[in-house]
């Protein structure tokens, strides 16, 4: 099972970035996702704004198979966002081979191509957005 925490300490946000070789941004908020063993499998950069919420950076520290804790972390960030005011949410990060881990998130590509998700009403039908 994948737990998601936020992230409470910059010096650990700013580490778990390190870990997974992305620039740490102190005015972003961060999720941090764990395994069973309670080892550190990724980080979710995410923030506000007034357009939305934006997620940043969704990322792993290797090359393992961890789409579950970037599915997790995604959902998590874009349920915050929800819960804060937020309508739309962008993915901003690096979309390049992450088409069906994007949708299966709940974003789809705009006529620009850029990642984003309606989230009006989309937690209060869950299962609207794919196979449960």
């Amino acid at each position: 099972m994948i737990s998601v925490t936020p992230i409470q300490e910059k010096t650990m946000q700013e580490r778990l970035c390190a870990l997974c070789k992305i620039p740490y941004r102190a005015e972003l908020l961060a999720y941090a996702a764990y395994n069973d063993q309670k080892a550190f499998v990724g980080i979710c950069q995410f923030g506000l704004a007034p357009d939305g919420g934006h997620i940043h950076h969704l990322e792993i520290p290797g090359k393992e198979d961890t789409d579950d804790a970037l599915f997790v972390m995604g959902r998590a960030a874009m349920n915050f966002i929800d819960l804060c005011g937020g309508k739309i949410a962008y993915f901003d990060g690096d979309a390049k081979g992450r088409d069906a881990l994007l949708r299966r998130i709940g974003f789809t590509p705009d006529k620009q191509g850029r990642y984003t998700v309606s989230l009006d009403g989309f937690f209060t039908h869950p299962c609207q957005h794919h196979d449960c």
